[in-house]
């Protein structure tokens, strides 16, 4: 037996207001009405267990808040739910939706919109080709991909998710954003259309004009240029190379800070500065480092160690010559230089280390003291020290006997790389061991001359020659008074002095 089927097609281009009355008695049995705000054709169908309107032209509909409009719409009274085709649009506050199809459920207050969907508000445009929206929480999400417009950025997605109601948007898999100051490839992304600022929720890769960004968390705010990148992140900037926990940067001032595991490389020198915290500026390529702090100049095997409570670089903009400055309990490792002092300055421009206040170094055999400090490096490698006033160079040639030689000033040369002779100028004074062919020790001299060149051989004292008249005595060796054989101001200081670089950075 066939159901009966009551069906009224009406024009509502015929009717007044009455029309409108009418409309309002076709209510939904559950839910929230969707109310009937106008259509140019109108067709009721009754199927006993479902009621069916069919809007036709210009249709517009109203839920609570929400308004819809279409160009065919079909109502079910029993799901208070509806289909809608062509030029679809949904508004919400400041948010409408665009689409070829829309599927609504009134009561659930969730849409599907598919074709050529269209999402906007005054921030952002969203494109894709299917849009489940939740009009309740406001949240709308995509899983066929989709772009996102935000003023001159363009992000992209396989999966995403919009929050009107905080503007956040989460893209998922495949994510790429193109900007004119930087391209971003990404696993998982948070994006704020409102502030324009991008969150990093894993692996990112940021490429731009002068450098090179991954990281696996931290936030980009595009709008202020000021960045930050954490967990495993490093900044490349050619040709420096940046490590860190925490890098923070802000473009515009070109300065920025870091923290944590730092390790800062300058590729093209070969030099490393690592630290707990660094501060940087690009305009001077500048870094200071605080905590921790190791510098290392690498040269295969003989690299250079130093660290310091400071670390301050920087690198001239003619000449790409770089300065370093440490402050503050100052440590050096080489394998054949150490030295400790307060303070020490180190330029490319003349190759040359001061050290100062209470400088020790140690080459090879010879400890050196004096008030300053100088080294001059040639191919990394001394060529010539100068001690500057109050100098004292101490050497053992064997278990409790000591060389030594102080004056004024002493000036040191190097042959090969090994220490050939040094000159002391000024109240010069010097004791020494004398040993016969045999190396056995036969006898200690103490000498006295303003001026006098003491030559080495394998970094031990093989002769002294004296420039001014010398007034001294030998002492065989076993009867040199014990009150004779240490100088005035004579210290003895391996106890301190650096003996690998992993001490270096022990607390």
């Amino acid at each position: 037996m066939l159901r009966s089927v009551t069906v009224r097609k009406i024009y509502l281009k015929l009717f007044l207001s009455g029309f409108f009355i009418l409309l309002s008695q076709f209510s939904f049995s559950q839910g929230t009405q969707i109310k009937i705000l106008g259509a140019d054709e109108f067709e009721y169908a009754d199927l006993g267990d479902k009621k069916i309107k069919t809007l036709t032209g210009n249709v517009r509909l109203q839920q609570d808040e929400v308004f819809l409009f279409c160009d065919k719409a079909i109502l079910d009274d029993e799901s208070n739910s509806l289909d809608a085709n062509g030029n679809v649009m949904i508004r919400q506050d400041t948010v409408e939706i665009h689409s070829d199809h829309l599927f609504y459920d009134g009561k659930m207050r969730k849409a599907l919109l598919t074709g050529n969907v269209r999402m906007t508000n005054s921030k952002m445009t969203l494109t894709t080709s299917a849009l489940d929206y939740d009009l309740n929480t406001k949240i709308a999400n995509y899983r066929t991909g989709g772009t996102l417009v935000n003023d001159s950025t363009t992000l992209k997605s396989q999966i995403g998710y919009y929050y009107a109601s905080t503007n956040d948007v989460y893209f998922k898999k495949d994510v790429t954003v193109v900007s004119p100051k930087y391209n971003l490839t990404a696993d998982t992304l948070r994006f704020n259309t409102d502030k324009r600022t991008a969150f990093f929720l894993g692996p990112t890769n940021i490429n731009t004009d002068s450098a090179d960004v991954f990281c696996e968390g931290g936030f980009y705010d595009t709008e202020n240029d000021v960045a930050q990148f954490n967990t495993k992140a490093i900044l490349i900037n050619l040709p420096n190379a940046l490590r860190a926990d925490t890098i923070w940067f802000d473009n515009k001032s070109g300065k920025g800070k870091s923290s944590g595991n730092i390790n800062w490389r300058d590729t093209a020198q070969h030099l490393n500065i690592l630290a707990d915290h660094a501060w940087y500026s690009n305009d001077a390529n500048e870094i200071l480092a605080i905590g921790h702090t190791l510098f290392i100049s690498e040269d295969g095997d003989d690299s250079l160690f130093m660290t310091a409570d400071t670390l301050h670089s920087v690198e001239d903009s003619v000449t790409a010559e770089r300065s370093f400055s440490a402050y503050h309990h100052v440590k050096i490792f080489k394998a054949d230089l150490q030295a400790l002092c307060d303070s020490l300055y180190y330029s490319d421009a003349d190759s040359m280390f001061r050290l100062y206040q209470d400088p020790v170094i140690w080459l090879e055999d010879n400890q050196m003291t004096a008030d300053t400090v100088r080294i001059q490096m040639s191919n990394r490698k001394p060529e010539k020290f100068e001690l500057i006033k109050s100098s004292f160079m101490i050497s053992q040639p064997d278990t409790g006997l000591y060389n030594q030689a102080k004056g004024k000033n002493i000036t040191g040369f190097f042959e090969g790389g090994k220490l050939h002779h040094m000159l002391i100028e000024g109240n010069g004074e010097s004791i020494y061991y004398a040993a016969d062919d045999s190396g056995a020790f036969i006898g200690v001299n103490k000498i006295v001359c303003s001026n006098m060149i003491i030559y080495t051989d394998s970094n031990k004292v093989s002769r002294i020659k004296f420039i001014s008249k010398p007034d001294g005595t030998m002492y065989p060796i076993n009867q040199a008074p014990q009150d004779e054989l240490k100088l005035k101001d004579f210290i003895w200081m391996d106890n301190v002095r650096p003996k690998n670089r992993f001490e270096l950075r022990e607390k």
